[in-house]
C-alpha cells in the first residue's frame, strides 16, 4: 500500500530531521558560538541547527531570539517597579568631556550582576543629551534599546534607562567619580550607587596643565558625590542667604586647602588663567522612585490566625 503524505506534513518531518533527528551540530562551531555569545548549550545548538552550522548566522539568530524573548519578558514585567540599579560614568579619551547613565532594575542582586554592570557602563560610554537619543545609539552593532531588552530577557527583571548626562566639551577638562563601585566583567567596566561629573573651564590652553586640572576635576566630582551641592556659585542660587552646603564653591574642599573657590583661585594662579566650574551633575540610583513596601509577614500570620484585632 502506497502512502501519500501531505505537503505540510512532509515539510514538518523534513524540518524535524534537520533540527534534531538527522542534523549533526558541529562541535567546534558550538564551542566557538558559546564562547562568542555566552549562550547556553541548548540555545546554541538550536541556533546552529536553524542556520546549518553557519557561525555568523547562528550568532545573528541568537541576537534576534534574545530580543524577541526579551520583548516578551519585558511586556510581562513592565508594570513592576525598578527601584534599584546602578550609575556608571565615562570620561572621554581626550579628557574634555564626561558622560553618565543611570540604569534601573528591581533588585540589588541584579544590580551587582557583572552583565548588568557591563551594560550600564556601555550605555554611559555612548550617552548623549537625552535618554531618547541614547536609546538610539549603538554599542557594537546593536542599539542600546535592544541591549536593554536582551538583558531583561536574560536576567528576568524590569529595567529602565532613567537618566543620562553629559558635561564638558572644547576648552574643558572633565572628571568623573562613582561611589562604592562594583566591577563588571570587562576592563574599566564599573558602576555604583552614586555617580558625579564635573567639567572645569580654563581660559588658557589646558594642554600643558591637563594632568593638574584633570585631577582637580576628579576630586571635585568626588566632592559633588559626597556633599551633593545644588549650585556651582552663590549667583546661581538666586537667594540672599544661601547655605554654604548648597553651593559647591562655598563648601570646604574635601582634600583640604580652603574652600572650593579658594582652591580654584590657587589653581588659576598655577596655570596663569581663570579656572571655573563649567558644569556638574550628580545621580543617585533610584532617587525619587517610590518603592513598594515589603510585606509584613508577621502581621499577615497574625491576621490569618485572627490574633491581630
Amino acid at each position: 500500500m502506497q502512502r501519500v503524505w501531505s505537503g505540510s506534513l512532509a515539510r514538518s518531518l523534513a524540518m524535524g530531521a534537520r533540527r534534531g533527528y538527522a542534523f549533526k551540530v558541529d562541535i567546534k562551531a558550538l564551542k566557538q558560538l558559546r564562547e562568542q555569545t555566552g549562550a547556553g548549550l541548548s540555545k546554541a545548538k538550536e541556533a546552529l541547527q536553524h542556520t546549518n552550522n553557519d557561525l555568523a548566522q547562528a550568532a545573528q539568530w541568537l541576537s534576534q531570539d534574545a530580543v524577541a524573548s526579551g520583548a516578551k519578558r519585558a511586556a510581562k514585567v513592565a508594570g513592576r517597579v525598578a527601584g534599584d540599579g546602578a550609575v556608571s560614568v565615562h570620561t572621554s579619551a581626550d579628557g574634555t568631556s564626561a558622560t553618565m547613565a543611570e540604569l534601573l532594575c528591581e533588585t540589588d542582586f541584579v544590580a551587582r550582576n557583572a552583565g548588568f554592570v557591563d551594560l550600564a557602563w556601555a550605555i554611559a560610554r555612548v550617552a548623549r543629551g537625552s535618554v531618547e537619543q541614547t536609546r538610539e545609539q549603538t554599542v557594537g552593532d546593536k542599539p542600546v534599546d535592544h541591549l536593554v531588552t536582551e538583558a531583561i530577557g536574560r536576567l528576568g527583571e524590569n529595567m529602565v534607562l532613567r537618566r543620562v548626562a553629559h558635561v564638558g566639551g572644547p576648552g574643558c577638562v572633565a572628571g568623573a567619580y562613582v561611589h562604592m563601585p562594583v566591577a563588571g566583567s570587562q576592563d574599566g567596566s564599573r558602576a555604583g550607587r552614586i555617580g558625579a561629573l564635573v567639567a572645569l573651564r580654563c581660559a588658557a590652553s589646558a594642554e600643558e596643565h591637563r594632568g593638574m586640572l584633570g585631577l582637580l576635576a576628579r576630586r571635585l566630582a568626588q566632592q559633588v558625590a559626597g556633599y551633593a551641592p545644588r549650585f556651582a556659585t552663590r549667583a546661581e542660587c538666586g537667594q540672599e542667604e544661601c547655605p554654604d552646603e548648597m553651593v559647591l564653591e562655598a563648601q570646604q574642599f574635601l582634600f583640604g586647602g580652603g574652600s572650593v573657590a579658594e582652591v580654584l583661585e590657587q589653581t588659576a594662579r598655577c596655570v596663569g588663567a581663570e579656572v571655573k566650574v563649567d558644569a556638574f551633575v550628580r545621580f543617585e540610583r533610584a532617587e525619587g522612585v517610590e518603592k513598594p513596601q515589603a510585606p509584613d509577614f508577621a502581621q499577615e500570620v497574625r491576621q490569618a490566625a485572627g490574633l491581630d484585632k
